[in-house]
């Protein structure tokens, strides 16, 4: 799902201000039972980041209100934000409600746990309870197409990108699909209209870069991967991509610099590994070129071409065995 959804006693708390933890307590005290006090207050722990003591006080309020779909709801968000998607979908199990909130939740959690044909139908009912909401309709764009079903897929992410022209989301959606069957200019424009619209977005910046070094625009996709990576360095892959593009354009420095940035936050990273190494083979640095190889195939066996790099590297070495191995090891992933 894309983004929290705020159940309405959370929107309400968050639009009045929330008052200090002191009153919640006395409040509690002088009626334990009362569950709506017991919401507002994991409303307010869940807002100074103390999920735990959230979930707890979402519970009491279940436990006196079982019937309500607000409790049911901020609880099984407060697991879902925990990456406790199996809890929170035991919730809407043990405590139904219809509204669309609730299914958009159900098909989040859904999706969490690698379910995404169960997830269709909870996003088809909140779409069909909100179809204003944008959210709801993106959510049910995208677990379509990873179900295969990409041409209702597609349609609902144009749909969408007509409905709601400045939502970025719709854009890149389009342009993702569009990219993916080879419309690799329609993609462009598609992406381009999503960096406009969300600035500060490192996500679709790296994606108009994708396609623009797809169409050989090189320096312009090194400017989009630049951009991503100044709006967010934590990825790894942005900077594996961007080690890609430089080298493309005849920076070997700058690419090894970017490989080493990514290994950085990710040290089994198997493509900044291999990318590396064949760095490491253009200037003649045999022995580090072989050790990146070798670190390429351990994070990831299904790497193909780190084998057959390992199988020459190997046969420079005159170490014919482990030539042999690697190769036939290359082989079998063809």
């Amino acid at each position: 799902m894309t983004g929290l959804l705020l159940a309405a006693a959370f929107r309400a708390v968050c639009q009045q201000g929330a008052p200090p933890e002191q009153d919640f307590l006395r409040a509690i005290a002088a009626h334990p039972s009362d569950p709506h006090t017991r919401g507002d207050y994991g409303i307010f722990l869940q807002q100074q980041g103390r999920a735990a003591e959230a979930i707890a006080q979402f519970r009491a309020a279940l436990e006196f209100d079982p019937r309500s779909p607000d409790a049911a709801y901020n609880l099984a968000l407060a697991l879902f934000g925990e990456g406790r998607a199996a809890e929170a979908l035991t919730v809407f199990d043990e405590h139904p409600a219809n509204t669309a909130d609730h299914f958009a939740l159900l098909g989040a959690a859904l999706n969490a746990l690698q379910r995404p044909a169960d997830a269709v139908p909870a996003l088809r009912r909140a779409v069909a309870l909100d179809p204003e909401n944008p959210d709801f309709l993106y959510d049910l764009a995208l677990t379509l197409l990873k179900i295969d079903a990409s041409e209702e897929g597609a349609r609902l992410l144009e749909s969408g990108r007509r409905r709601f022209p400045r939502v970025a989301k719709f854009h890149a959606g389009v342009g993702m699909v569009a990219y993916l069957n080879g419309k690799n200019d329609e993609a462009v424009q598609a992406y381009e209209s999503a960096v406009k619209l969300e600035p500060n977005a490192a996500d679709f910046y790296a994606a108009l870069a994708d396609v623009r070094d797809a169409t050989g625009d090189l320096a312009r996709a090194g400017a989009a991967y630049s951009q991503a990576l100044r709006l967010d360095r934590s990825v790894a892959a942005y900077h594996v991509k961007y080690g890609r593009n430089l080298a493309k354009l005849q920076r070997p420095r700058e690419a090894e610099a970017a490989f080493l940035d990514a290994l950085a936050r990710d040290p089994a990273n198997a493509d900044a590994h291999f990318q590396l190494g064949k760095l490491l083979i253009a200037r003649d640095d045999r022995a580090a070129a072989l050790s990146q190889f070798e670190q390429a195939v351990s994070a990831n066996p299904s790497l193909k071409e780190a084998w057959y790099q390992l199988g020459l590297g190997y046969r420079r070495e005159g170490m014919q065995e482990k030539a042999l191995a690697a190769m036939e090891q290359f082989r079998k992933l063809q």
